[in-house]
């Protein structure tokens, strides 16, 4: 070879080698851009599962549920006996339950502020007679409930059981018409206590269903009704002596739903 020969050789290795140094920082960048975004990509990702990881709360096993509702209480076992009818009343019920559980199947009890009665009417020779009753107990449910599709969502559901009431307060209030010799009069007596009228203690049968919507995380909006019924009598000897008496009532109630 001569020596324009090498001379050409040189010069097209040195303008490779400029050409090399010229570009590789812009490929190194571009490898720092890349690895830059890659990084950034998976720190949203983290972020982005933290967050959900915050969010995303195992269904807890015990969720509380205040509520307040109206009862249409009434007496049964005595309508047309002894002359007798009976009416419905208004009442009202409130207090707390408690579900232990999660899943489909949830035990449920709880401490209820709840009143029964009804208004009872006497028809006699010469006079009539009328009894508004309000028993208040201390109600206690030991309940199964059954929700679908699951506990943790928006769901409807069904519960049955038994209600332990125990009670703490009977009063009356009465109005007696008379006619005699063509004469009406009438008088009233107002919270007369005739606790010593009823037993105790009220074991209810009961069944019924509702809707509980999720909201929020933990909470969430119940309305449910049911049907209650006494599984003895309520009455001693003092009231209605050889009949049996039984409460029965339908409880519609809203509240709260609080998953704890």
């Amino acid at each position: 070879m001569n020596k324009a020969t090498y001379y050409i050789a040189a010069m097209i290795l040195g303008f490779s080698m400029s050409a090399q140094a010229q570009f590789s920082p812009s490929y190194a960048e571009d490898e720092v851009e890349a690895s830059q975004q890659m990084s950034s990509a998976t720190g949203r990702t983290s972020q982005r599962e933290e967050v959900l990881r915050v969010r995303t709360i195992p269904n807890p096993w015990f969720t509380m549920e205040p509520t307040v509702g109206y009862v249409s209480s009434n007496f049964s076992g005595i309508e047309g006996k002894n002359n007798s009818s009976v009416d419905a009343v208004s009442r009202m019920q409130g207090g707390v339950g408690f579900l232990v559980g999660r899943g489909m199947w949830q035990g449920e009890t709880g401490l209820l502020y709840s009143q029964r009665g009804g208004q009872l009417k006497l028809v006699n020779t010469g006079y009539t007679s009328s009894y508004d009753f309000t028993l208040t107990y201390i109600d206690i449910p030991v309940m199964a409930r059954f929700s679908w599709p699951h506990s943790s969502k928006s769901h409807f559901f069904a519960r049955a059981g038994v209600i332990v009431g125990i009670l703490s307060d009977a009063k009356y209030d009465a109005t007696m018409t008379s006619t005699y010799n063509g004469y009406t009069q009438s008088y009233s007596n107002n919270g007369v206590d005739t606790k010593s009228s009823f037993n105790s203690t009220d074991i209810r049968g009961a069944f019924g269903a509702g809707y509980d919507w999720k909201f929020a995380r933990r909470m969430g909006l119940v309305v449910q009704a049911d049907l209650q019924e006494s599984l003895s009598k309520v009455n001693t000897g003092d009231f209605l002596s050889g009949l049996d008496v039984y409460n029965f009532g339908i409880v519609v109630s809203a509240g709260l739903s609080i998953k704890l």
